[in-house]
């Protein structure tokens, strides 16, 4: 007999009961032993230079600022190309899909897959579009190898695939984190040879302290690429040419519904427009969190009628207080939001079912059982839930039990 847990997702939400059991202990111990084999970084990538690193004080004032980042620009030399196996490039974007065997779904829906990114050399769903950003900017001549300098606003992700593809071209990558990226995501960006500059959360997007303020400003620079994964369509074109196709390949045109977090809102339109054009019955369910406006665009409001409403929040990797471009509405049918506390306590659940996740994961499947209690979802549907990248960057906070204590986040047994 499985050995059965019972927690709290959601202090308003009745308990959800999992069950562990032994095919997903070894499906997770797989899954964990091809993480740290490309943790922090891939072997080939191990001579790497590590990146330099500086913060942005939110006191700073605007001349200071430009100061400290002519200087920090200034003591950065340009990158030679790498040695990187090419195997290891071209592997990105093939990633399988897995079942997700939860028991408690039973009866609730018919079959829910996930892509397992830890397949992504650099660890999320986010190498696709870095990939396809930077072989469109090398096409179009925008970008130079041993010359260009990447400077990219990034939660991490976008972060590394963008490093790993700048050290293969002999690119140097410049990103800009908000402080609230946990400091293994940080040190992990600066081992794939990026260096970071770490800009302060609690101020609006205008503030020349913001992180895209300084990634406009650095973006101003000679010899600078500035990829603008928000508004680079590059982004949704990638999941248009490979997720989407990907998906309605390995689920041999079964899929009904797909569940996917949004911040620069590439993943969702791309895997939408696609999917739309093969089965436009297909439900496309984006995830927001509490705090971003995603979710009010979908419902008809103007952005400058919502920004007001947008607040700080803890949960990393997904949700916006401004629209990208990448958003396709179009092809989005609704909006499941998530709070800190479901989508959190969740990513700390996932490891019952085989699956050591980030936090947007978590807050994906709290939005697959919002959904399914919703009625978006029904037992005749197969579902696609994007898992967008891997737990093990979060280990210092949703995988810290004194973080979450911290935070009043953690789960009630």
């Amino acid at each position: 007999m499985p050995t059965t847990i019972t927690v709290f997702v959601d202090p308003h939400t009745q308990p959800h009961n999992w069950a562990y059991t032994k095919r997903q202990e070894v499906q997770g111990y797989g899954q964990l032993k091809r993480i740290l084999k490309s943790y922090p970084v891939p072997h080939s990538l191990q001579g790497v230079t590590k990146g330099k690193i500086v913060s942005i004080d939110v006191s700073i004032d605007k001349k200071d600022l430009e100061i400290k980042l002519i200087k920090f620009i200034s003591s950065i030399g340009t990158s030679k190309r790498s040695s990187i196996d090419k195997n290891i490039i071209d592997t990105i974007g093939d990633i399988p899909l897995q079942e997700i065997q939860d028991p408690y779904l039973k009866g609730k829906v018919h079959k829910v897959w996930t892509l397992d990114v830890s397949y992504n050399p650099a660890l999320s769903i986010k190498d696709i579009i870095a990939r396809q950003m930077i072989d469109d900017a090398l096409v179009d001549k925008k970008i130079l190898p041993e010359k260009t300098i990447i400077v990219e606003a990034t939660s991490g992700n976008t972060g590394a695939g963008l490093a790993l593809l700048g050290t293969y071209y002999g690119l140097t990558t410049m990103l800009i984190v908000p402080d609230k990226v946990s400091v293994e995501k940080i040190n992990r960006l600066r081992e794939f040879g990026a260096h970071v500059i770490i800009a302060p959360t609690q101020v609006s997007p205008t503030n020349p302290r913001s992180y895209y303020s300084i990634r406009d400003f650095l973006g101003k620079g000679k010899n600078v690429w500035v990829p603008q994964q928000y508004d680079n369509l590059s982004n949704s074109k990638a999941h248009r040419l490979f997720t989407g196709p990907h998906i309605w390949k390995k689920t041999k045109g079964k899929v009904t519904a797909v569940i996917i977090p949004t911040g620069t809102c590439g993943t969702i339109s791309g895997i939408g427009q696609y999917l739309k054009g093969k089965n436009p019955n297909i439900k496309i369910i984006g995830v927001d969190t509490v705090g971003s406006i995603l979710y009010l665009l979908k419902q008809g409001h103007k952005v400058e009628d919502v920004q007001k409403y947008s607040h700080s929040y803890d949960i990393q990797g997904f949700g916006e207080d401004f629209q990208p471009k990448n958003l396709d509405l179009n092809v989005v049918d609704t909006y499941i939001r998530v709070s800190d506390i479901s989508g959190l306590q969740m990513t700390q659940l996932l490891p019952a079912l085989g699956f050591f996740q980030g936090q947007s994961s978590g807050a994906s499947y709290a939005a697959l059982l919002e959904s399914i209690d919703k009625k978006y979802i029904s037992e005749k549907d197969n579902v696609v839930v994007l898992f967008p990248d891997v737990g093990i960057p979060y280990r210092h906070d949703v995988y810290n039990d004194e973080w979450m204590k911290e935070k009043k986040f953690q789960v009630q047994s």
